[in-house]
């Protein structure tokens, strides 16, 4: 091997070790700032009296987990219906919450079809009657623990589980939240279309524009129940507009990669949902089926109230609007957070806390 030789192999072997180094600090050091973040967390949100619980219960004849904090058992009680469906969040960090729990007790529960739920029991049966009838079990067992009031604040789609349980029990609660409150589904994703294609155009994105008219061309006289739809349909249709339409601030990754609670299963899952499409909605299929004829009560026998972003295309504000106006309650109340998107106790946690407090507090007022 002559001189010239060796120099090259020479400088090959430093770029080598350069570059593992920087490969390293790439992967490592962005994990390790991660994983100290969740410790400081854990202890910035630890609730040394009161409650503070991942448990699994039994609801419906199968374990079932949820997570439970307050730092006084003697407060009112919160279910928190996550969305998806499928979509738990019994992890995630959400600020509002703990702005809270000086003056609630919150419990968050994964659905069947979700999370820690899902994986101990991925062939349980799965329709809205069963999902009422776990909500009732878990309802049960919040006043005999406890003791207190029970407001259902509903996600998303767990506004829909909310409000159809809400209509069938109404004397067992002390109030109903919907937050993004599912309306109209055809509606929601027409509305998104015409409002993302008119910004994609004022922006110049003329090519995003045209694919948005393609994909909805494509879907407008499709239902998610019809034998042949595809999925990813769902994911462009939210995807393309959302892309002009959702407010900063509203990453559900980011907000879970930093909580204490975020462990294997919960990243099992969550890298399912980003990574295959189909995971989340061959699992629940009965429940988006569901969703083509959701149609929300006329009536409720008990204190409503909606809290909505007025940026909110998944879940249309001004369709919440029109059904709020027509609703008949014992009380209603409506709040539009502006700036905010569907995602709004991420994007606007301090206004989010607020107004649900206000709410709950008007409902012991009414009720």
């Amino acid at each position: 091997m002559n001189k010239d030789e060796k120099k090259r192999i020479k400088i090959i072997m430093r770029i080598i070790k350069i570059s593992t180094i920087v490969l390293v600090v790439l992967i490592f050091v962005p994990l390790i700032t991660i994983y100290a973040i969740r410790g400081v967390n854990a202890l910035r949100f630890n609730i040394r009296d009161g409650v503070q619980e991942r448990i699994f219960i039994t609801l419906g004849d199968i374990e079932q987990a949820i997570h439970i904090r307050g730092k006084n058992i003697k407060n009112p009680v919160i279910i928190w219906l996550h969305g998806g469906p499928g979509w738990n969040d019994t992890y995630n960090l959400s600020k509002f919450q703990y702005i809270m729990e000086d003056d609630y007790t919150f419990i968050r529960w994964d659905q069947r079809g979700s999370g820690r739920t899902y994986y101990s029991n991925p062939d349980a049966p799965l329709s809205l009657d069963i999902l009422i009838s776990d909500l009732d079990e878990l309802v049960i067992y919040a006043k005999t623990r406890f003791n207190q009031p029970v407001y259902i604040i509903g996600h998303s789609w767990g506004s829909v589980l909310g409000i159809s349980y809400t209509l069938q029990y109404p004397t067992k609660i002390s109030g109903f939240v919907g937050v993004g409150q599912q309306i109209d589904m055809v509606e929601n994703t027409r509305i998104a279309f015409e409002v993302g294609y008119e910004r994609a155009m004022e922006a110049g994105n003329i090519s995003d524009a045209e694919k948005m008219m393609i994909v909805y061309e494509r879907i407008k006289d499709k239902r998610i129940s019809d034998f042949d739809y595809d999925f990813y349909d769902t994911a462009l249709a939210q995807g393309l507009p959302g892309k002009y339409l959702t407010p900063k601030g509203e990453n559900v990754v980011w907000d879970s990669m930093f909580s204490p609670w975020f462990g294997f299963t919960e990243k099992r899952q969550l890298i399912s949902l980003m990574t295959n499409i189909y995971f989340n909605f061959n699992r629940n299929r009965p429940l988006f089926n569901l969703l083509d004829t959701f149609t929300p009560p006329e009536r409720l026998d008990i204190p409503v109230a909606f809290i909505m972003g007025s940026e909110d295309y998944i879940t249309v504000t001004s369709l919440v609007v029109d059904y709020y106006n027509m609703l008949e309650a014992s009380s209603k109340q409506m709040f539009i957070i502006e700036g905010s998107g569907h995602n709004l106790m991420l994007s606007q946690p301090d206004l989010f806390a607020e107004k649900l407090t206000e709410a709950l507090l008007n409902f012991n007022i009414e009720h």
